[in-house]
């Protein structure tokens, strides 16, 4: 019996030009509009382009849009820009050859969803270029009433280059006078005319990024997909810091699953793992090639690849045999023992993306960093490389005990791992504990003198302020730490922005112990706004009902 489909509201933030040739993933993701545009309002504009990085369900979509649109009798057509090469009129999903030329003869607008760039170039380079080309001749003489929508993925998209080529190919202008050739010199002029009014307006395009779902639309594809008890599910996504994951449609199915499974996702160490181990076994039955490999083969090759990776700071990773790969990691040579075919397997597994030019990259910045912090761990425990590993970790800088940049990423999970590593990563700077990983794990001492280290350095304004984001907060917010942060709230009693973090330590750990200090502090109207707007949202959201109703009585009294 077929799932039922999830009636979501996506939405879409602009991308602003960009003065380099890519737009990484973890950067486009930082691109958000104070007022998301929805499907109606991307559907206004005549050349848009969509970024959504794997899983996030950009094809479903397109489809999905362009279905709706056709049912409700307008000219709309869904294409794999991958097919247009082979023959534009028999590419059609949505659409057919009749109505595409029914349209080019009439007067009315179509709108044509064109998916995707990076399974365009998968190929060749210059594929998605050579479709567009064709897409545009197909169109010749009706551009200007075509609204025309490409999808890709983020690291397949070229600000520059694919931006020059679209608005070369596919200006939006209105269209050119055709006359007799004894009637062109008019027409020259006329066209001239419009080509200056074209230039005003070949910018048309825009670059937006599919948003990742919200805690509601979570809520609602849980429901739809016959989850239980999911305001526990939602909890515990927030108490394992997966909630970035389960707002990628693909990955949010993997959650479910664990769900309905265990009733419980593990913690966010454990879902990875599992995570891992699945997408390992993986293989995409699309792929041309279907290589047998052993799940724990696999794992060893994919730790070495993801600390390679971290190393070099080099992301792409080459496949063999693969043409037009100018750059990246050669991952057959960092298995000099492997056949070629292996290696190739590996690559093909669900960990990573789709190749493109010849490469291919870990699917996951998560999953990239523990695994190579499993690959150092396993040389950290053999011991004789401890000296090295550590003096790539820790630095020494005008006299004082730094961390290395390129490996601070991979910390959170290490510090798991291995004890020395640990101490001295907390020694010189305890926010990297809660900068990522699981430091839910650590042993109940170990976590309160960090929670204290953390809070004493808020207070000093001596912190990095990694540690005072929300999701840092999640991640060392646990119950067994209420008789901590009692004791620190009443420490810090002065000091707003150490209450700032506490008071959110205190709504996210649901450490009800703590509320009467918090209520003291919400009703204090000499206290700073955002001390008594943190303190009033963990008693609002936690508190017994005569608590709330005593806050509400004070602000009721204070505004009169």
């Amino acid at each position: 019996m077929p799932k039922p489909i999830v009636p979501l509201i996506r939405h879409f933030s602009p991308v602003p030009k960009s003065e380099t040739d890519e737009v990484q993933e973890e950067m486009a993701g930082l691109f958000r509009a104070s007022k998301p545009a929805g499907w109606e309002q991307i559907e206004q504009k005549y050349r848009c382009v969509i970024l959504a990085g794997a899983g996030a369900g950009k094809t479903h979509e397109m489809l999905a849009r362009a279905k709706y649109a056709d049912e409700r009798g307008r000219h709309a057509f869904f294409v794999r820009i991958e097919d247009i090469e082979e023959g534009f009129e028999d590419a059609f999903e949505v659409g057919d050859a009749e109505g595409f030329q029914g349209w080019l003869d009439g007067q009315n607008e179509a709108w044509f969803f064109l998916d995707s760039i990076d399974e365009a170039r998968l190929g060749h380079p210059r594929a998605f270029e050579r479709a567009i080309r064709r897409f545009a001749k197909s169109i010749k003489g009706a551009k200007h009433r075509a609204h025309v929508i490409v999808s890709g993925r983020p690291y397949a998209w070229r600000a520059v280059t694919d931006r020059v080529m679209l608005e070369r190919l596919l200006p939006f202008s209105a269209p050119t006078v055709e006359v007799d050739d004894d009637e062109a010199s008019e027409a020259d002029e006329i066209n001239e005319l419009l080509s200056q009014d074209t230039n005003k307006t070949s910018s048309a395009l825009e670059v937006h990024v599919l948003s990742n779902l919200n805690e509601d639309d979570i809520r609602m594809f849980a429901a739809y997909r016959g989850a239980t008890k999911i305001e526990e599910l939602i909890e515990e996504l927030h108490r394992s810091n997966l909630m970035a994951m389960a707002a990628r449609p693909h990955d949010l199915l993997g959650i479910l699953a664990k769900w309905a499974a265990d009733s419980s996702l593990g913690g966010r160490f454990e879902f990875l793992k599992n995570r891992i181990n699945d997408q390992l076994r993986e293989i995409d039955p699309s792929r041309a090639q279907l290589q047998p490999l052993s799940p724990e083969k696999a794992l060893i090759g994919a730790r070495q690849l993801a600390a390679a990776v971290v190393l070099t700071g080099e992301p792409g990773l080459n496949v063999p045999d693969a043409e037009y790969s100018e750059q990246g990691l050669n991952a057959e040579t960092l298995f000099s023992d492997w056949d070629a075919r292996d290696v190739r397997a590996l690559l093909e597994r669900g960990l990573f993306s789709d190749v493109l030019f010849g490469m291919v990259r870990f699917r996951h910045r998560d999953v990239r960093e523990l695994l190579a912090a499993e690959w150092l761990a396993e040389h950290l425990e053999a011991g004789n490389a401890r000296y090295t590993i550590e003096a790539l970790i820790f630095r020494e800088q005008y006299g004082e005990q730094t961390i290395a940049p390129r490996l601070r990423p991979v910390l959170p999970w290490l510090i798991l791992l291995d004890e020395s590593v640990r101490q001295k990563a907390i020694a010189i700077d305890p926010e990297v504990v809660v900068e990522g990983g699981d430091p839910a794990r650590l042993p109940l001492g170990e976590r309160r003198a960090i929670l204290e280290d953390i809070v004493g350095q808020i207070a000093r304004d001596e912190d990095k302020r990694s540690a005072r984001d929300n999701d840092a907060i999640a991640r060392i917010a646990q119950s067994d730490l209420t008789e901590d942060a009692l004791r620190l709230i009443e420490t810090h009693s002065d000091n707003d922005d150490a209450l700032f973090f506490l008071g959110r330590l205190v709504w996210q750990g649901k450490m009800v112990g703590c509320l009467h200090l918090l209520c003291r502090i919400a009703e204090d109207p000499g206290r700073g706004v955002w001390a008594r707007v943190v303190a009033a949202r963990a008693v609002m959201t936690l508190g017994a009902r005569d608590m709330q109703d005593s806050l509400l009585g004070c602000s009721a009294r204070a505004s009169e």
